[in-house]
């Protein structure tokens, strides 16, 4: 368990920068000297020699599925390696192709399958008396899956394997994770669920939206870095001036402040992100580095010490609990709110639940297949990816609690919104959210809920007008400028790798 640093005592800002010159300055002679050994890249090699070749059609194929994927085999190629395919995990789609039999063309001129020749035809084709030619080629579909989607793990890859997720938890997760999140709140970013398979990527910064996401494969070390790369690209690289810089100055810039950050608070990233720079940076020169560095440094001081303010009002908030000049009605009022009460809001949630699936009955439970859900078991599922996101520690709790794995949970809800249409799916979050309000939620966790909520309600309504807008257009009322415009707004995304 990598463990963060135990005293939060906040340095000065003098002692910030000078630390963060170090780790910064350090990580670029790193980035210089990088190389991979010959030993490494046999061991590469070698790993990625016991694949399967796919063609240029099929990798385009999974590459759409599964964006990123780099080692692929079927369920059965993984099971003979000792790795089993995570619960929940969707297959990638592959074309196999498949010849068909020898035919051969008889008297009157027509083809038939070799195998029901007769025996005087047989020979006839053998001494060239008929004619033959090879079967069709047929094309049949397989199920494969990426190495991320096993339970391989970081130390069964090679050293160099690209896109390796970082494996291990924090010890002080929580209060790390409500520090990031006060650096979301201080810049208006929102953290929300991903809106498309990410396949390898670790997380996605939604430019112009100022929404970021993790995908839910993360370990919590891997989140740590990945959100604080994610908030770095949503700050610095926004819709008014994401031309101003390219792609790899981007990225640069990225995980330059996320390797920083996460190294000050004593996580170990060195690995991941000497790999993912030197990608970066290689062959490519930066018009200007030192402005770039700059930013980098600036970014990562205010995410640093807000972090540090938001552990030290956690401390000075724990503190003030016991001073007895507090007024009873007010320690007590605070008592409530800082204590996280947990195990109050599981209880009644729990009960919530409870009474829903009471309510519903054996009798006025719908009718569904075995993998879909039901009403009752969509929002049920939204309420729990709800609680994962503004009561992140209770969230966690009830899911390990309840056994949820919550890829198959995303899963499934992208399947039911597919086939239920968009305003019985916003009528069903709706009632969802109304029923998390009666629950005595944090003063965070009544914000973040008032946001989700101020959100859906505003893309539900984008979504009609959308719908009013080409229903217009289909009867005559419209116009190729509205059509223009609109495409206009596609928003653009920026990635990790």
């Amino acid at each position: 368990m990598v463990q963060t640093k135990q005293s939060y005592s906040k340095k000065s800002p003098e002692k910030v920068k000078e630390e963060i010159n170090r780790l910064t300055e350090g990580m670029e002679k790193s980035i210089s000297n990088h190389f991979h050994s010959p030993e490494q890249m046999k061991e590469y090699l070698d790993f990625m020699g016991k694949f399967h070749r796919y063609s240029p059609r099929n990798t385009a194929l999974i590459d759409s599925q599964f964006p990123g994927a780099e080692a692929v085999g079927s369920y059965a190629y993984w099971k003979d390696k000792g790795f089993s395919v995570n619960k929940g995990e969707k297959s990638l789609k592959v074309l196999v192709p498949n010849r068909l039999g020898q035919q051969f063309q008889d008297k009157e001129g027509e083809w038939k399958p070799l195998k029901y020749a007769t025996k005087t035809e047989k020979q006839q084709v053998k001494d060239g008396q008929l004619d033959k030619r090879d079967g069709r080629l047929v094309y049949s579909t397989g199920s494969v899956f990426d190495v991320s989607q096993t339970t391989a793990n970081q130390k069964d890859l090679p050293q160099i394997f690209p896109n390796k997720w970082i494996d291990g938890e924090i010890e002080n997760y929580t209060q790390l994770r409500q520090g990031m999140e006060a650096i979301a709140d201080k810049n208006n970013i929102q953290i929300v669920e991903p809106y498309e398979e990410l396949g390898s990527a670790k997380g996605v910064s939604y430019t112009g939206k100022g929404e970021v996401a993790l995908n839910p494969r993360n370990s919590e070390r891997q989140d740590t870095k990945t959100l604080l790369h994610e908030l770095t690209h949503a700050k610095l690289h926004t819709k008014e001036n994401i031309n101003d810089y390219t792609k790899p100055e981007k990225e640069f810039q990225a995980e330059m402040t996320a390797y920083t950050v996460a190294s000050y608070f004593n996580i170990d990233t060195s690995d991941y992100s000497l790999d993912y720079l030197h990608h970066w940076t290689k062959d490519h020169e930066f018009k200007d580095h030192e402005y770039l560095l700059q930013e980098v440094q600036s970014t990562a001081k205010e995410f640093i010490m807000t972090i540090e303010e938001s552990m030290e009002q956690e401390k000075e908030g724990e503190k003030s609990m016991n001073a007895k000049e507090q007024k009873h009605e007010v320690e007590e009022e605070k008592q409530e709110r800082e204590k996280l009460p947990s195990e109050k809001l599981r209880e009644m949630y729990r009960s919530q639940v409870s009474k829903a699936e009471k309510d519903n009955g054996p009798f006025g439970k719908e009718e569904k297949a075995d993998e879909e859900y039901s009403h009752h078991d969509f929002k049920d599922a939204y309420k729990k990816e709800l609680m994962n996101f503004i009561e992140p520690t209770v969230g966690k709790e009830l899911d390990k609690e309840e056994n949820n794995d919550r890829q198959d949970r995303l899963n499934r809800m992208r399947a039911f919104q597919e086939t239920h249409s968009n305003e019985d799916v916003y009528q069903l979050k709706k009632e969802s959210l109304q029923e998390l309000k009666e629950l005595p939620l944090t003063d965070r966790g009544e914000q973040r809920l008032s946001q989700i909520e101020s959100k859906l309600d505003r893309e539900f309504h984008e979504e009609k007008e959308k719908e009013s807008t080409t229903s217009e257009m289909k009867n005559g009322k419209g116009n190729n400028e509205a059509i223009q415009q609109k495409e206009k707004q596609k928003e653009k995304v920026e990635v990790e790798r």
